[in-house]
């Protein structure tokens, strides 16, 4: 549908006006330089401290006794913090509500002859369902940009009761799994008519004051063991402290199902919140997609208010907030930013955040 100059303008004067407010922020307005502070070698020792304090929720005569040991280099700080035993007992007792463990599932390893020609496409979208602003067409929007990609796998956050309908309907082309519905708003994992599905659990992360949770799909496609875990991390600096315990025990889980499962295929990700100083004890064998796919600057930004005004009151951040991790015999990958298109009848995009796509292979 085509518009007059004056029709436009007017449609754009309405945005406008319109509340910036939402349900939950998830920014930090952040130029580049102040993106990478941690690695800059002339960070004073006091400095180092304050924001060792900040991220951990500590205090500086804590962060003085493991920076010492480290030769003050923050980022071996950190690590050594959240790879303690003292802190995995804390984070498990905070973060993890009543799940059943991944038990071993026998199956037989696929050699890399079974896997010549074999892929798998992974989507993963924070779809802003809390902003209600034309909410029904941007849910269509998503909904017409996943048939088009068609992944194999979709990740999905932010997604919220309300005008659902153009969600649902994907049931038609995948097997729709929701963590919590029902809640102001939750995650969904949807997969091809393809894959076999065997266990559905979601965990509640019991120090989230956001709804929270880590949503795992326990599967097989093509006779390769599939492990799918999606997740919507705490949002805003100051919530580091819980983000990154979550994303620590969600590290865990990934580590014990790699050990419980030799071969299979493990899938995770989301919107997960991070900055870069936030990764930690990522277990051997995980890789980061984008980072495997060569980190074309280009596909880095996911959350980019330089490209994407729908957060208007923010212009001028751009954050790698979704990240996809992956674990398992395809090695190589591809990896794209979708749903980069403006809507023409809102003059919106479907989200404030890109979906990251990206396709494994051998």
């Amino acid at each position: 549908m085509s518009n007059s100059d004056d029709e436009i303008q007017e449609i754009e004067a309405k945005r406008q006006k319109m509340s910036q407010e939402d349900s939950e922020v998830e920014i930090e307005i952040l130029d580049e330089p102040e993106q990478g502070k941690l690695k800059n070698s002339s960070m004073s020792d006091e400095q180092k401290l304050h924001e060792f304090a900040i991220i951990t929720a500590t205090d500086e005569a804590f962060a003085q006794s493991i920076l010492q040991d480290v030769d003050w280099d923050l980022k071996k700080a950190l690590d050594v913090f959240y790879g303690s035993e003292a802190f995995a007992e804390a984070r498990s007792a905070a973060v993890m509500g009543a799940s059943s463990s991944m038990a071993s599932s026998g199956a037989a390893v696929m050699t890399a002859e079974d896997l010549k020609g074999f892929e798998v496409s992974v989507m993963s979208w924070n779809i802003d369902g809390l902003d209600g602003r034309s909410l029904l067409t941007r849910m269509k929007a998503v909904a017409h940009i996943v048939k088009n990609v068609n992944p194999d796998i979709l990740f999905l956050q932010e997604v919220v009761d309300r005008d659902l309908a153009p969600i649902d309907k994907l049931q038609s082309l995948y097997k729709i799994y929701y963590s919590n519905k029902g809640c102001q708003y939750y995650t969904a994992i949807l997969v091809s008519k393809m894959f076999d599905v065997e266990k559905h659990d979601v965990i509640h992360f019991q120090n989230s004051g956001m709804y929270r949770t880590l949503q795992i799909l326990e599967g097989s496609i093509g006779g390769l063991k599939v492990f799918l875990l999606n997740t919507h991390l705490e949002s805003t600096r100051e919530h580091r402290p819980q983000r990154c315990a979550q994303f620590g025990f969600c590290m865990d889980k990934v580590r014990e199902i790699i050990a419980q499962n030799p071969g299979a295929l493990v899938f995770f990700g989301g919107d997960l919140n991070l900055r870069d100083e936030e990764v930690s004890r990522v277990p051997d064998g995980v890789k980061d997609a984008w980072e495997a796919a060569g980190s074309d600057n280009k596909t880095k930004f996911t959350w980019d208010t330089f490209k994407n005004d729908n957060k208007q009151g923010f212009h001028g951040a751009k954050m790698r907030f979704d990240r996809l991790y992956w674990s398992g015999p395809l090695d190589k990958v591809k990896f794209t930013l979708e749903g980069r298109q403006r809507i023409r009848s809102c003059l919106c995009f479907p989200s404030d955040h890109w979906a990251i796509n990206a396709t494994f292979f051998a």
